[in-house]
């Protein structure tokens, strides 16, 4: 289904006597306006008036460009919550086909709120990336960032994560949330840090031995770049877990442990860092290192153009 034919889902609730323009013609100029930087019904109304040659290659569109305030008065009548779904359902159908779409989910508190209303009150959005396509596929909005978890869970029940791979970090390292997803046939890759300091423990102690020993085989991946001044190099390293009895409950799902060490080199500086993961992917060091490399694609991807292109941090 096109955009204009999931946009006809969403019920126009205007008598018929007052249908004098289409509302799939009026909720594509403002989507379109939006995209396009406008940032009031004026601004709309002159940007429909501005490309109603290119607006009627796609609509009709008979009745011309409303004025701003028939074009508010019509916005404001839909139901919001019926057209978020539509345009989630809308985003999600145009995902491309792929065995194993890699879905980023990760949270995001807006700074101006925070300036506004205080830490503890500040609108926090918790999203759905897919790094695949550039799509948000599901975004919800938290009361607090320690509200995450569970608005993540019940993002989970949403989305079809089927043989997908979701990519968090360390907050996300939780039993139930890892649990559901196992339960949904999808699988995690999920970063492990002081928050859950004995898995952190284990899986150290499970890689030093090949830190010590580098003729012990281990599968892994490497990736190097360049840009900014700097010379980067990623390696991904990658066991089946062989956690201690007491984990192995905690974390029954988890097949494979994952160690991310990487290489920065600025003039004559070179710095070291090394990030540890918990997987139930099976051991592919580089599928790995695409999930993990590409969950930042979140923040540079859609975290950034909202700041940046739509001022949203403002």
């Amino acid at each position: 289904m096109s955009l204009f034919e999931h946009l006809k889902l969403i019920e126009d609730t205007r008598s018929y006597i007052n249908r004098h323009h289409d509302l799939v013609d009026i909720i594509f100029l403002v989507l379109s306006a939006t995209v396009s930087g406008c940032k009031g019904w004026r601004e709309i109304a002159e940007f429909g008036n501005e490309h109603i040659d290119w607006l009627k290659k796609h609509r009709a569109f008979d009745s011309g460009i409303p004025t701003r305030h028939s074009i508010a008065r019509i916005m404001k009548a839909i139901d919001v919550e019926r057209m978020t779904l539509v345009l989630f359902q809308w985003s999600n159908a145009r995902r491309q086909a792929s065995q194993r779409p890699l879905i980023a989910i990760d949270g995001k508190t807006l700074r101006g709120a925070v300036n506004q209303q205080g830490k503890e009150n500040a609108l926090h959005l918790v999203t759905a990336y897919d790094t695949d396509d550039g799509l948000v596929l599901y975004q919800q909005d938290t009361k607090t960032k320690g509200s995450e978890l569970v608005t993540v869970r019940d993002m989970l029940t949403m989305l079809d994560i089927k043989d997908a791979i979701l990519s968090f970090d360390a907050l996300h390292c939780n039993q139930e949330t890892l649990k559901q997803i196992s339960q949904r046939k999808g699988d995690y890759v999920v970063q492990v840090k002081g928050n859950q300091p004995k898995l952190r423990e284990a899986i150290e102690e499970q890689f030093k031995p090949y830190w010590a020993q580098e003729t012990l085989e281990i599968a892994s991946y490497s990736e190097s770049n360049k840009g900014h001044g700097r010379e980067e190099r990623r390696s991904v390293f990658q066991l089946a877990a062989n956690l201690p009895k007491e984990l192995k409950k905690k974390w029954p799902s988890a097949k494979t442990i994952i160690a991310v060490e990487r290489e920065r080199k600025k003039g004559n500086r070179t710095s070291f860092d090394t990030h540890y993961y918990l997987s139930s992917l099976a051991i592919e060091p580089e599928l790995a290192y695409r999930a993990i490399r590409q969950h930042w694609h979140i923040e540079n991807k859609q975290h950034w153009v909202l700041d940046v292109t739509f001022k949203e941090d403002s």
